[in-house]
């Protein structure tokens, strides 16, 4: 009764009984995704059209998931509810001064890192132009298994974003510039009553799958004897475990009493792109993520974040796919109606959308770039410090096609990537008449 009158506080606190159209408090709808709390004006927090704002009683209480175990309250925002007041759904801090720090936009209002560009495979040329320009290195990673080369340049004092980007490519035509995008999950719709989608687990033992999220809670019952292999790529070193990466995780290898993931037994190759950082979960932290695991040679990874285009991530994303990797990445929550999502909407990327238990694509799912969909509304999931609940969004979705490809991929190669897309292509059903393009794949034992 104590932890759950600590999710019902949490949640009158922080959750709006409409996400989709709260507005951050001191800003204008949206601001910056991912946190929470005030903003000055343009940077109110939360993802466009999901700043927190308006305060709404709880839900209703809906039974336990499973006997003895807690459940969020349906109708609370499961990353308000469980996460904690000081950091986000990846474990990005929601002080307001530390983030605006680091973190500011670009000219279209995107999410960007404060004062850096991110320079592609640049040779010795385009780095003195920079130099010439007052530009300092900051970092320089060889993306080696990538086939490229990730330099953050540091833009000089007085100098926006905007102005240094403009600056590159026009001093340096031939060469490849970008902001420091930052990404996000796509898991943060609330919580909704409802049945859960079955337990539907084959034995995962012996199969290797890659994992691009935050940090995750090793000790929750679902994962506490699952083998993981984790490494952060963000400066905050060793990142909190996080609501969304647990979650994710559990879905896809976890085993509890009366709970399973898709694959249990199976080893995860685990990659926390945010660390607990500010600024965590950018193009750059996402290209070492994605070379790590192709060092490792991890045949399907299932990266469960979105964003804008960005020239490294699509660098990057090139190189793994085109090495025989397998990338799975979910659409996102914008809508019908929105903009490509990325990296789901690269070429070779398996793009995932979420649909509820009678086959209806999700509300506030994206549709244009989906090649699959699958359950992603009140599935059944890990949730923080101990728990399960029932979560939506197209993050949860991405698990079971992960799944899928991992059972038939058990190396990287781009035939046996090519022939499993065939084959689920051909298994899989398509949604309606209306929308062949995109097929409903089931959970694996469930085929």
């Amino acid at each position: 009764m104590k932890y759950l009158k600590q999710l019902i506080v949490a949640g009158l606190v922080l959750a709006a009984p409409n996400a989709s159209s709260a507005q951050g408090r001191g800003g204008p709808p949206g601001g910056l995704p991912g946190a929470f709390g005030a903003g000055p004006p343009g940077l109110g927090m939360g993802p466009p059209g999901m700043g927190v704002g308006r305060i709404g009683p709880p839900g209703p209480i809906g039974p336990p998931s499973i006997p003895g175990r807690p459940l969020v309250p349906p109708g609370l925002e499961v990353r308000s509810a469980v996460q904690s007041l000081e950091r986000d759904l990846v474990g990005r801090p929601n002080d307001n001064r530390t983030v605006t720090a680091v973190i500011t936009r670009d000219n279209l209002g995107t999410m960007i890192v404060r004062g850096e560009i991110l320079a592609v495979s640049p040779n010795d040329q385009s780095l003195a132009i920079a130099r010439r320009l007052n530009f300092t290195v900051a970092r320089q990673d060889k993306l080696d298994e990538l086939g490229i080369t990730s330099v953050t340049l540091r833009a000089p004092a007085g100098m926006s974003e905007t102005e240094a980007l403009t600056a590159l490519r026009q001093a340096d035509p031939d060469g490849t510039y970008d902001y420091a995008h930052i990404y996000n999950p796509t898991g943060d719709s609330s919580i909704q009553p409802g049945p859960a989608f079955p337990s539907t687990a084959t034995q995962g033992a012996g199969i290797r799958i890659g994992m691009v999220d935050g940090g995750i809670g090793k000790d929750h019952h679902a994962l506490k004897d699952a083998t993981i292999s984790s490494r952060t790529f963000a400066d905050g070193d060793n990142g909190p475990p996080t609501l969304h990466g647990t979650a994710i995780a559990s879905l896809l290898i976890g085993k509890d009493r009366g709970f399973s993931g898709y694959l249990p037994g199976a080893t995860l190759y685990a990659a926390d792109v945010f660390g607990g950082a500010a600024d965590g979960g950018s193009a750059e932290n996402i290209a070492r993520a994605l070379n790590w695991l192709a060092s490792n040679r991890i045949p399907v990874t299932n990266i469960s974040l979105a964003g804008p285009p960005n020239a490294l991530l699509a660098a990057a994303v090139k190189g793994f796919v085109g090495t025989g990797h397998v990338l799975v990445a979910p659409v996102g929550n914008d809508g019908p109606a929105a903009s490509p999502n990325f990296p789901a909407a690269y070429p070779g990327v398996v793009a995932v959308t979420s649909v509820d238990a009678n086959k209806h694509i999700q509300a506030d799912a994206n549709r244009g770039t989906a090649m699959f969909a699958a359950p992603g509304v009140n599935v059944q999931a890990a949730i923080l410090p101990q728990g399960y609940a029932n979560v939506t969004g197209t993050s949860y979705a991405a698990p079971t096609v992960t799944a899928n490809f991992a059972l038939k991929v058990s190396a990287p190669s781009a035939s046996a990537s090519k022939s499993a897309l065939s084959e689920l292509e051909q298994t899989a059903m398509p949604l309606s008449a209306a929308a062949q393009a995109v097929r409903y794949l089931p959970p694996p034992a469930g085929m």
